[in-house]
């Protein structure tokens, strides 16, 4: 609906939204109006603050942008990764547009600096990824999602990727993972826990490699034992309640007739 509204254009060059302002408004509004839809703009850029019941900050390398919207306040997280239709109203602000999404990882110091070089894709594009119907659908389909039993198999897995593909931060210990997991599981940051797999990543150049690499760790984040919930694992619990489930279903009567 963003990229109809504000980036598809009619046969005689208007967009729908000016289409529908010219329909319903009248001077000086409609000026207004259509000065608006005009400089909407559509980016993917980084949250640096989240104002709550007001909206968030956001940063596209030099430029920054104050959006207002209480509802996204109490969604979005610092260092989340958005793309969006922004529309200024006129008070040095911007007001979100339809259709937003907020990517699975966060810019490592890397990407960040490039954002505009390197990772600005179009609403177009964004929708066939949603879709898995990139350039590379192939590519997408087969990120793999393990779910190891232990935490030194997820660790065994992770590593044999790593060096394979020449990522010596990625290699450490079972003991050594789960002290970062449970660093950041204490405050429940799992979004922190993936940027700081993605920076000894190192260079990321695409969202397929970050997708990759982010599924290996959370096998890792989901094996890890948590010491509150008596040493077991994400994964232990889940797979238990699971057994629970299947325990306590009761078979259908038989028919009487």
């Amino acid at each position: 609906m963003d990229w109809f509204t504000f980036s598809f254009k009619l046969p005689d060059g208007r967009h729908p939204a000016e289409l529908a302002a010219q329909a319903i408004l009248k001077e000086p509004k409609l000026f207004l109006a259509l000065d608006t839809i005009q400089k909407a703009r559509y980016i993917t850029g980084v949250v640096t603050k989240v104002i709550n019941d007001r909206g968030f900050d956001m940063e596209l390398e030099d430029e920054k942008f104050t959006v207002n919207s209480p509802m996204l306040s109490h969604i979005l997280e610092k260092r989340q990764l958005v793309s969006a239709h922004i529309l200024p109203n006129g008070q040095g602000r911007w007001l979100v547009g339809p259709g937003w999404l907020t990517w699975p990882f966060s810019p490592g110091p890397h990407l960040r600096p490039q954002l505009k070089t390197l990772f600005q894709p179009n609403p177009i594009e964004v929708e066939r990824f949603l879709q898995e119907k990139t350039k590379t659908p192939e590519e997408v389909k087969n990120v793999e999602h393990p779910q190891d039993d232990t935490l030194e198999a997820a660790v065994a897995r992770m590593s044999e990727m790593a060096r394979k593909e020449g990522k010596p931060n990625l290699i450490m210990s079972p003991e050594e993972w789960k002290n970062i997991v449970l660093s950041y599981m204490a405050n429940n940051d799992a979004i922190g826990f993936g940027e700081e797999v993605h920076q000894r990543v190192e260079n990321i150049d695409s969202i397929e490699e970050a997708s990759k690499w982010l599924a290996l760790a959370m096998n890792i984040w989901n094996t890890t034992p948590q010491p509150d919930r008596g040493g077991k694992s994400a994964i232990e619990i889940i797979r238990q309640q699971q057994g629970k489930n299947r325990k306590s279903r009761k078979p259908f009567p038989p028919d009487s007739h």
